[in-house]
């Protein structure tokens, strides 16, 4: 059992690492293009200046998920230190079971957050959303130009805490029973 979620967790771990990779890069692009518009022609896209505050914040997302996994948070130590081996394994798994809840409440003020703001209209995204429903005349791109799928971050975040401390509190719970039982 241990060793299936060993697997997940690094599953998951690289998962995260690599939407959050995958978000800095496109906000790194997005922000030098336009960079480079505004001091070549003089003038940067519109969407440029607010599309990338939303792409950092699904990078944040990603990347407290990543940081849980692989126990790189911020974290107190200095207190840690004095406890035991056995009350600090303990204490992390406390620690594990709050942030489980932590991560069901952010999933459910996220969804909130959505549901009574998410029509709002993204003003530097909604002329990008206009004129690709107009170029495709698709009716439908006219929602990336609303808030919801940039607050959404905060449910997708929500979730993957919740997964990434699941999985480290099953990785230590295993890990106490392989330990416990004498096996490695």
């Amino acid at each position: 059992m241990h060793r299936i979620i060993q697997r997940t967790t690094h599953f998951f771990s690289q998962f995260a690492a690599a939407g959050a990779s995958l978000s800095m890069a496109v906000l790194f692009l997005i922000v030098f293009t336009n960079s480079i518009r505004r001091y070549t022609i003089g003038k940067s896209f519109e969407w440029g200046e607010e599309l990338p505050i939303f792409i950092a914040i699904y990078g944040i997302m990603f990347g407290i998920a990543w940081a849980y996994i692989q126990d790189r948070h911020i974290r107190f130590t200095l207190l840690v230190r004095f406890l035991s081996e056995s009350l600090t394994r303990k204490l992390y798994i406390i620690v594990d079971l709050i942030m489980v809840v932590n991560g069901v409440l952010l999933t459910y003020s996220g969804w909130m957050f959505v549901i009574k703001r998410g029509r709002v209209e993204a003003s530097g995204i909604i002329n990008l959303a206009k004129d690709l429903k107009a170029l495709t005349g698709w009716d439908s791109l006219i929602w990336i130009g609303h808030h919801y799928p940039y607050q959404a971050a905060m449910v997708l975040g929500g979730v993957m805490l919740t997964i990434a401390a699941l999985l480290k509190l099953l990785l230590r719970l295993t890990e106490n029973a392989a330990l416990e039982s004498g096996g490695g």
